[in-house]
């Protein structure tokens, strides 16, 4: 007996005074997509011209067999109902195309086919995560999973939820393309192996050194070509596949040499075929995302793949309301690091995956007529950023304490309370209201507009759009004295038919990202506030609807008490000593300020540090010798 449950062969034999004239059988649903296993229901009829009794069995296409008889008496001519079922499907059987028939023994009348089909989502949040490398990227792959490095140390207040069902594959493990491998596109295929395989859970995070064709797996590489995801028809079941990797993704035109910005304006692209001096995405990615993939994304530039970078991702999606696709973009961005996600789909972007607000095991059922991207554009800054100098550092600052802020005056005139919920009326939220969801551990605040986003027919330009979210935020209080530098970026769109020319691509947008950062006075000097706390997130609509606005701002007091500075040069040395090959790289930038933390991090002072992000003094070897972002306390002890 197969070990596929199921009804399955039940013998039958007709009297002599009884002739079988019809046999059905259809099942209840010819194509199951969900949850597993998965019970098909099979129901038919046997039809006879005289009484009799008629015995029968069902017989199925993997061949299974039982002993057991079922009979049906017949009192006179007509129709009887038969029934079965039959569950299968799961992780080790998570596609399969078969039929059940009915069968009346002793004869060749047999029913006709009733064929169906399953396909299997994976475990609803279930989560893996792989390095390509042993360096820092090992630490970062588990950081993304559970904020630990790989000693144990807790390094990231934001990692993948909890509850989730988590695993780190390929620790211990050498030479892995193959588990990024489709059998239906090379021979040693191994992306659907139950335990290293990246093609069944719902997401997929990888780690490590890459370029426009190639990542790292352990000594030897993957390509882009030789993946098919969510495949399937092959036994994979993955939904969503997030790359850390430097310009694995890349797109548009190699806007400088030698630097850390070759592909950062995807909004440039010309159309043209994949080459150094333009990459193309869609020709690239396209054939690696299967039907039932929901996205993939990856960075078009170099990429700072560190503790802190997973959790700005994690933060994003789980304090500041931001969904799937924005939570992987706007966490790992900044004005020189370009991500990108595509999907495929229908026509209409806005019905895509591309949308998801929050994670899904479900497959894309949007369609896959289009490959769609969506990532960010230029940034626009107002107020200049303070732009610091070795010189400028200064040699004292006062310390900075914290406490939980209250909420101001103008918030409290807008609060309700409807059925024990929070919320906020204002008509420039979709929905004329939010909902609120505070954060005890720093006082942080969240909204989220009751009405969903829509595609406007008329767009506001970027201005616009955030000028309408510091009025909001305005309206709202959180402004003070102490608000910096505003920036947006919009969120670009962009739509290809599959197998379309340069022509056929379709541009849009999806409304703008509006963060303001802090900035604080201490003595006479402005200092900027770094960190993931410290600002103000805006969601807005192309439309100039918010949809989520967050506060992480927590009440400082400044007193008397001062903290000697390290001169640039001395941090700058602490940063080269942790670089592996420090003569193989150069400084990309670098800023100096207070830290505040994520909003769900309890924090009592604000600590001042460096940050410096190397890049390659050898665009050629960026494969070896990719980005660092070092962080260095700036207090000299």
């Amino acid at each position: 007996m197969s070990a596929v449950t199921g009804a399955l062969l039940f013998l039958c034999t007709q009297t002599s005074q009884a002739a079988v004239t019809a046999v059905t059988l259809l099942p209840s649903v010819k194509v199951f997509s969900g949850d597993c296993p998965a019970k098909i229901v099979f129901n038919g009829t046997i039809t006879v011209n005289a009484p009799g009794t008629v015995s029968y069995m069902f017989t199925r296409s993997d061949g299974a067999t039982d002993t057991a008889t079922r009979t049906l008496k017949f009192l006179k001519a007509g129709s009887k109902t038969v029934s079965t079922s039959w569950t299968l499907g799961g992780s080790s059987l998570p596609g399969y195309k078969g039929w059940q028939a009915v069968k009346i023994t002793g004869t060749a009348i047999e029913s006709p086919h009733a064929e169906f089909e399953i396909a299997c989502d994976p475990k609803l949040n279930s989560a893996r995560a792989a390095h390509g490398n042993t360096d820092w990227h090992i630490d970062t792959a588990n950081e993304f999973l559970f904020g630990k490095d790989m000693s144990n140390h807790n390094t990231a207040a934001n990692f993948a939820p909890a509850a989730w069902s988590k695993t780190h594959i390929h620790t211990g493990l050498a030479n892995t393309a193959h588990f990024y491998n489709d059998k239906a596109k090379v021979a040693v295929g191994d992306d659907t192996d139950a335990v290293n395989g990246i093609d069944k859970p719902m997401l997929f995070f990888y780690a490590g050194h890459g370029n426009p064709t190639t990542w790292n797996a352990l000594g030897t590489n993957g390509h882009p070509s030789d993946i098919l995801l969510g495949n399937i028809a092959g036994g994979g079941q993955l939904r969503y596949y997030w790359q850390c990797s430097c310009e694995v993704f890349a797109h548009g035109p190699k806007v400088c040499s030698g630097g850390d910005c070759d592909y950062s304006q995807p909004e440039n692209f010309d159309g043209s075929a994949d080459s150094a001096s333009m990459r193309n995405v869609f020709e690239r990615w396209g054939p690696a995302l299967g039907n039932d993939l929901r996205m993939a994304c990856g960075v078009s530039t170099l990429a700072y793949c560190h503790e802190g970078n997973v959790n700005a991702i994690w933060d994003q999606f789980n304090n500041h309301g931001a969904s799937v696709a924005e939570s992987f973009i706007n966490g790992l961005g900044s004005s020189t690091v370009k991500p990108l996600c595509i999907t495929r789909g229908g026509s209409n972007i806005a019905n895509t995956p591309l949308y998801d607000a929050t994670f899904t095991n479900r497959r894309n059922a949007s369609g896959s007529s289009h490959l769609h991207i969506l990532y960010a554009g230029g940034t626009q800054t107002q107020h200049p950023a303070l732009i610091w100098k070795p010189e400028l550092i200064p040699h004292t600052l006062q310390r900075v304490r914290l406490v939980t802020p209250k909420d101001p005056p103008e918030f409290k005139t807008r609060l309700i309370t409807a059925k024990s919920i929070e919320q906020i009326l204002d008509a420039q939220f979709n929905g004329g209201r939010a909902v609120l969801q505070r954060n005890e551990q720093s006082g942080a605040v969240f909204l989220r507009a009751s009405g969903k986003a829509v595609t406007p027919r008329t767009l506001l330009s970027e201005t616009a759009q955030r000028e309408g979210a510091v009025a909001l935020v305005r309206k709202l209080g959180w402004l003070g004295e102490d608000s910096g530098v505003i920036r947006s970026k919009k969120l670009l769109t962009a739509s290809l038919p599959v197998g379309g020319r340069d022509t056929d691509i379709t541009r849009g947008e999806k409304g703008s990202i509006v963060t303001i950062n802090r900035r604080i006075k201490n003595g006479n000097q402005m200092i900027d506030v770094l960190g993931l706390g410290g600002r103000i997130d805006i969601m807005v609509g192309g439309d100039g609807k918010v949809q989520t606005a967050s506060r992480t701002w927590r009440e400082i007091n400044i007193g008397s008490e001062k903290m000697a500075i390290k001169p640039y040069e001395r941090a700058f040395q602490e940063a080269q000593n942790l670089l592996q090959n420090p003569d193989a790289y150069k400084i990309a930038d670098w800023r100096f300020g207070y830290k505040e933390e994520a909003a769900n991090v309890a924090q009592q002072e604000l600590p001042v540090i460096f940050e410096f992000d190397f890049v390659p003094k050898n665009r050629e070897e960026l494969i070896d010798f990719p980005p660092r972002q070092i962080e260095i306390s700036a207090e000299a002890k």
